[in-house]
């Protein structure tokens, strides 16, 4: 079991990454949360880490790379395609829903609109992925 769990948050919204960081806080000796503002900045910080993310939220909606292209290069790579990823997007479009999962999302999570339902399900993402699942043994880059 990890003693602090790596946390890599992609979102362009400076609003949304202030109300996940506070959302995670209720834990914060527990996880260690990182912010990547694109996708080409996910790549950037995914490759230069000693430790890799134990778990990836992404939104899809970014500028200069999508989500959807982060996800195909991070499922489509050998060295990161064990690390858990949850779509963290406003779209419910099923169309998004399902090219997601195509691409080998772990899970797709529609944001809240509001600060206590994102404090929610904050919560219940980490009671899943860090109390119930078993995750991949952390690998080192």
């Amino acid at each position: 079991m990890h003693t602090q769990y790596n946390v890599l948050v992609v979102d362009d919204d400076e609003d949304d990454q202030f109300l996940i960081r506070q959302a995670f806080e209720d834990d914060s000796k527990l996880f260690s949360l990182q912010f990547a503002t694109d996708g080409t900045d996910v790549l950037e910080k995914i490759i230069a880490p000693k430790m890799l993310p134990d778990l990836i939220l992404l939104d899809l909606n970014m500028p200069k790379m999508s989500g959807f292209d982060v996800l195909a290069h991070l499922k489509g790579s050998e060295d990161y395609r064990h690390i858990p990823v949850i779509i963290f997007s406003t779209s419910s479009n099923p169309t998004d829903v399902e090219k997601a999962y195509q691409l080998g999302a772990n899970s797709y999570v529609v944001k809240p609109a509001t600060h206590q339902k994102l404090s929610l399900m904050a919560e219940k993402i980490r009671q899943y992925w860090f109390l119930l699942s078993e995750l991949p043994v952390r690998r080192t880059n």
